[in-house]
């Protein structure tokens, strides 16, 4: 125990008790005008060792409990006492800095465990800035001792980077950019999109589509055969590309120049695919709507074996389609032809290939000049539209030249539509707010609310008394007359009318009046005709509800 100086106050047990009956009264909310007072009551002892060591165990004692009843020990208590802490530190000083800092770093630790384990992300996010605000205000000079304090925020985000990284090479044996993009060979990533446009094609939303980064963080399992499948129809690709250039390279090299009158040269060998004859579209819908629930199910891991048969077809499928139109380009490169429905084709040599030209698929330059530009040009409004921009998006209708283009831009939709769910709206108070709207913190549709009667009592009289002060409340509601400054009072009662702003009609109003007629009893002549009077809704009830009003029942105000 550390020596007094004279002159020092000491804290007694009574104080001691005093202080803590205040810090049980924080509460979970850390206000400032409590946090004050706590910290000018140990202001008086900053000069006295003992007196704040003895302050500060008070404070250290809830911060780091973990098993008090009653809701004592819970996380929600633990950050105001941090800032009751920190308000000693920054305000009080004294020897509270020297006791704090030396054993910050413990109790620190705690209270991050607390919050991690409580799954507090915004607490731990408010302790740390704490840490941060140490340094930045020069509370603690210290380097070495600062950074030992915050060892747990250090351990923390050394461990988030650490996971960030593993996720980064964990992903089907694709690696991630620092943009969150997959690291991927442009031809690799374009065949990938191709496969995933086809399973999105039929019975998935245009919004709901996903791109192959996104794949990748909800289904790794279905990006993992998707590039399976990727890779295997480029291999297939490449070896049909050989092969058909080997024996290019040899029927050039054997064949002898044909006669003049001799028949066209037979066709080159097809591949075993297309000897065989096969419906492609048998299975095809099937196993697509297969992939399509892989890709909608977000929590779906791992893939049932009968699927993964299924997803074998379909990529035995697509290869064997690919291959059939490798064979029949080839017969239209050979200048054969390729009928389409009753001999109408594309091939049969260069003339009738211009013939058969698509009608808008060329601009014409020499088009564009002072007497062409004032004539209407097919080519260019078709190559702004379906030919050069085929592609059209739902959401918005904007036109893409590709898929891929279109698929990016559905996928930034998505995002923003998925941002603007997470984001906070402030509800804000409305013009003119009335003034117990302020002071009681309802808002300005319950001023407005009819009155709630009692609970019903057991005796008659006082039910009827209940049901009568329920209609004189909710006729008192419901009755407005827009305001009128040379009608201000009620001529009954001579009472100024409550006025407010409606927020509907955007005028200034009075509440609870009406305006009523009053009928002269004798003969009168025309301009000595009164004009209709406003009068409280409840003092004309209080009449019995007359439809007119007599000169005798107005009271003029003074």
């Amino acid at each position: 125990m550390m020596e007094e100086e004279e002159g020092e106050e000491e804290i007694d047990e009574e104080q001691v008790d005093d202080y803590c009956a205040m810090l049980d009264r924080l509460g979970n909310f850390p206000e400032k005008v409590a946090i004050n007072s706590l910290s000018m009551a140990a202001e008086d002892f900053a000069s006295s060792p003992t007196s704040a060591a003895t302050v500060y165990d008070c404070i250290r004692s809830r911060l780091v409990d973990r098993t008090s009843p009653d809701g004592a020990s819970s996380p929600d208590r633990k950050l105001p006492l941090v800032y009751v802490l920190d308000s000693l530190l920054k305000n009080v000083k004294g020897v509270y800095i020297r006791i704090i800092q030396d054993d910050a770093a413990e109790w620190m630790s705690t209270v991050y465990d607390i919050f991690d384990r409580a799954n507090k992300v915004d607490e731990k996010a408010r302790l740390k800035k704490v840490w941060n605000t140490w340094r930045e205000f020069g509370v603690i000079t210290d380097e070495e001792k600062w950074r030992e304090i915050g060892k747990c925020f250090l351990e923390a985000e050394e461990k988030t980077k650490v996971a960030a990284d593993a996720k980064a090479t964990s992903i089907a044996g694709i690696g991630r950019a620092a943009d969150g993009a997959l690291r991927l060979a442009p031809s690799l990533r374009k065949q990938m999109q191709l496969l995933l446009d086809e399973v999105q094609s039929t019975g998935v939303d245009e919004l709901d589509k996903v791109s192959l980064e996104r794949l990748a963080d909800i289904n790794p399992d279905l990006l993992q055969q998707i590039k399976e499948g990727a890779e295997a129809a480029m291999a297939e690709e490449s070896q049909q590309g050989q092969r058909q250039q080997q024996s290019s390279t040899q029927q050039k090299q054997s064949r002898p120049l044909p006669p003049a009158n001799s028949q066209a040269a037979p066709a080159p060998p097809l591949s075993d695919w297309s000897k065989l004859k096969l419906n492609h579209l048998e299975k095809s819908n099937d196993l697509i709507a297969s992939l399509q629930r892989h890709v909608r199910s977000a929590d779906e891991t791992t893939v049932v074996r009968a699927e993964l048969d299924d997803t074998v077809h379909l990529y035995a499928s697509i290869s064997a389609s690919a291959q059939l139109l490798t064979d029949m380009l080839q017969h239209w490169k050979d200048g054969k032809g390729l009928a389409f429905g009753g001999g109408d084709g594309f091939g049969g040599g260069n003339g009738q290939n211009n013939r058969r030209r698509r009608r808008y698929s060329l601009v014409k330059p020499e088009n564009f000049t002072n007497d062409g530009l004032k004539k209407r040009n097919d080519a260019v409004i078709a190559q702004l539209y379906e030919v050069g921009l085929p592609f059209v998006c739902s959401a918005d209708g904007r036109r893409f030249a590709t898929q891929l283009e279109l698929s990016k831009h559905l996928d930034a939709l998505f995002r923003r539509s998925q941002l603007e769910k997470t984001m906070e709206r402030t509800e804000e108070r409305s013009w003119y707010a009335e003034e117990g709207s302020w002071t009681s913190g309802r808002n300005d549709a319950d001023a407005t609310a009819p009155v709630a009667g009692e609970e019903k009592s057991s005796d008659a009289l006082r039910a009827s008394a209940d049901s009568q002060t329920n209609a004189s409340a909710s006729l008192a509601a419901s009755a407005t007359v827009v305001a009128d400054e040379t009608r201000d009072r009620c001529v009954l009662c001579g009472i100024n009318f409550a006025m407010f702003f409606d927020q509907d009609d955007g005028e200034w109003k009075y509440r609870n009046c009406t305006e009523k007629n009053v009928e002269n009893d004798g003969p009168t002549m025309d301009d000595e005709e009164m004009e209709p009077v406003l009068v409280h809704a409840t003092c004309w009830e209080g009449l019995g509800s007359p439809e007119f009003l007599t000169p005798d029942q107005i009271r003029h105000a003074a």
